[in-house]
């Protein structure tokens, strides 16, 4: 099941790598194929942004327009995923440019997502490689 599971993330970054520019159809048909409706996304206490907790489309929609807020430019690129049985790791970098500013940045970030019955529950992100893969149980 882990290489599904894998498969799955990749079709999400797939589809969400740029998530300012996601037509509001794929982020539903995201919802409705491959992400379960209460999703939780958790983003770490030491991001510009703070340590909130994002739950299912609604709060995706919020996250979105909470960044869009501050950066002009955000997208993902995953760069290795690790498979650790319902959940998949996945090293990234994070390419934005500031909305008023127009500063570009990159941010190495480790995203845990946990898979259940083939559907994602949830996304942790990590500035820390080494906490990521301790939360999915693996290490360096």
């Amino acid at each position: 099941m882990s290489e599904e599971n894998v498969e799955l993330v990749r079709t999400l970054y797939e589809i969400g790598a740029d998530p300012f520019s996601v037509p509001p159809d794929q982020i539903d048909r995201a919802f409705r194929d491959y992400v379960d409706g209460q999703l939780e996304i958790r983003l770490p206490s030491d991001y510009p942004e703070g340590e909130p907790v994002f739950r299912g489309r609604e709060g995706f929609a919020e996250m979105i327009a909470m960044l869009a807020d501050t950066w002009g430019k955000w997208r993902f690129e995953p760069e290795r995923f690790l498979e650790a049985g319902d959940r998949v790791v996945v090293f990234a970098r994070i390419l934005a440019e500031g909305g008023a500013s127009g500063v570009p940045i990159e941010v190495e970030v480790t995203h845990v997502w946990t898979i259940h019955d083939g559907r994602a529950t949830s996304l942790d992100a990590y500035r820390d490689r080494s906490q990521a893969l301790e939360a999915a149980g693996l290490r360096e």
